[in-house]
């Protein structure tokens, strides 16, 4: 990673940044006012380049979006944000995790999980807006647990 990259959790501030870095990687924003969300951003000095998304399902996480700017790929930036999640997650007591994907399923393969059939999914998840919103039956389910 470059050396002046900083991970940190993000503020309600950062709204509009975060919703800039996903729209330039293709993804769609969330809002930011629910409790169960985590977001954290990746900044070089005062720019935001990067961000993930989580929200809490009860004891599991299921990250939502792991987005870098064109320009910062290639550097493990989005290695650091996937990390920086999950530890927050298991800091606030879950103990699985999920991600929902259309796209690159082999970074998350790299930190141990696995393709799943969405017949697997858990019935919270299944339930869960934003699920059925952004992903459908069109997406990777892919399941890991926090070491």
């Amino acid at each position: 990673m470059q050396k002046d990259v900083r991970i940190r959790a993000a503020r309600s501030a950062d709204v509009q940044a975060i919703s800039t870095v996903l729209s330039s990687c293709g993804m769609s924003g969330g809002d930011m006012d629910s409790s169960a969300r985590l977001y954290s951003l990746a900044t070089l000095g005062e720019q935001v380049i990067g961000c993930a998304c989580a929200e809490i399902l009860g004891e599991r996480v299921v990250i939502q979006a792991v987005a870098v700017l064109a320009e910062y790929r290639g550097h493990q930036v989005g290695t650091h944000l996937f990390r920086a999640v999950l530890m927050r997650a298991r800091a606030r007591g879950c103990a699985k995790a999920a991600v929902f994907t259309s796209e690159h399923p082999e970074f998350f393969a790299r930190f141990g999980f696995a393709l799943t059939s969405l017949a697997d999914l858990p019935r919270e998840m299944q339930l869960s807006k934003e699920f059925l919103r952004r992903f459908g039956a069109g997406a990777r389910y892919m399941c890991g647990g926090l070491h």
